[in-house]
């Protein structure tokens, strides 16, 4: 590839590390990709706590207003404040309205889903997100029409359709499988090998609960329960999500 592709990532405050860190890993090491970090806000709090100061000027930053075209559209998750924040705030919103359809590529990570969701741009096909909030995405698509398809009978890492362009990811640690595969799709699997081997990813976790259908109960339930607060946030905010605006 001559050109390459750029990867935008727009974040904002509660967004989840690993979500864009490690997309951004797999992009980085991937011929041919561009990974690059959007903010309107001179810095960052994610979700762990950790700052990001946009005002340092590193080569991968750009502000909502000044950056490359972007290729690929990639919104991380973040925690229920941070996500619900994002769906409120009109200048995020307003950028996603922006930018999603002059992308060749859009879509999501984790609970991402839900702000492109809000944007109206993850619609008429089957998408995931982070295991606890599948149903709550479900609730999205009937509120807002968007003929999603979405199950819980098991817990895929990511769902890519190439017709439509659109992508979505399972929670946080399936950024890496999703921008992998998306290598793959785009440019080829020599590419997303290579890209692989480069960063080492080779997983083999130590212990086996990556996804309920796996965890012991007893790890689950906690967790389902945490999510239910995080669900009631997100219903929330589909009642102040700024209004869209018109197109020419």
């Amino acid at each position: 590839m001559q050109n390459k592709i750029i990867v935008g990532f727009p974040l904002y405050d509660g967004c989840t590390l690993v979500d864009f860190v490690g997309a951004t890993q797999v992009f980085d090491a991937a011929d041919g990709f561009s990974p690059i970090w959007l903010s309107y806000k001179p810095s960052i709090k994610t979700a762990e706590g950790f700052i990001i100061d946009f005002t340092v000027q590193p080569s991968s930053c750009y502000s909502f207003d000044d950056h490359p075209p972007i290729d690929l559209l990639f919104v991380p998750g973040g925690g229920s404040d941070g996500v619900a924040g994002a769906i409120q705030d009109k200048t995020f919103m307003d950028f996603i309205w922006k930018t999603a359809p002059n992308a060749q590529w859009r879509g999501s990570v984790c609970t991402g889903a839900f702000i492109l969701a809000a944007a109206g741009i993850l619609k008429n096909c089957s998408a995931t997100t982070y295991w606890s909030q599948l149903a709550t995405l479900n609730y999205y698509s009937k509120a807002l029409n968007l003929n999603l398809t979405v199950t819980d009978d098991y817990y895929p890492r990511f769902m890519i359709h190439q017709d439509l362009k659109l992508f979505s990811g399972g929670g946080i640690s399936s950024s890496l499988d999703l921008a992998l595969s998306l290598v793959t799709v785009i440019a080829d699997a020599d590419t997303a090998m290579a890209a692989q081997l480069q960063i080492q990813y080779q997983p083999s976790p130590p212990v086996e609960a990556g996804i309920p259908a796996v965890a012991p109960p007893a790890i689950v339930a906690p967790q389902r329960e945490g999510g239910v607060s995080y669900a009631e946030q997100l219903i929330n905010a589909l009642k102040h999500i700024p209004a869209a605006p018109l197109r020419k």
